[in-house]
């Protein structure tokens, strides 16, 4: 469970991720809070 943000990039930056798994919208958190109520269960994936 990691929290990212990207930041001080310029108007027209591209962003490459590599992934090991395809993008799933589903699997991501987008809410802060929530995120740290969820780290804070241990409900996280396992890893």
């Amino acid at each position: 469970m990691t929290w990212g943000v990207q930041y001080k990039h310029s108007a027209d930056a591209l962003l490459l991720v590599f992934a090991s798994h395809y993008y799933d919208a589903d699997d991501y958190i987008r809410d802060y809070q929530c995120f740290l109520d969820t780290v804070a269960a241990g409900s996280g994936p396992a890893t």
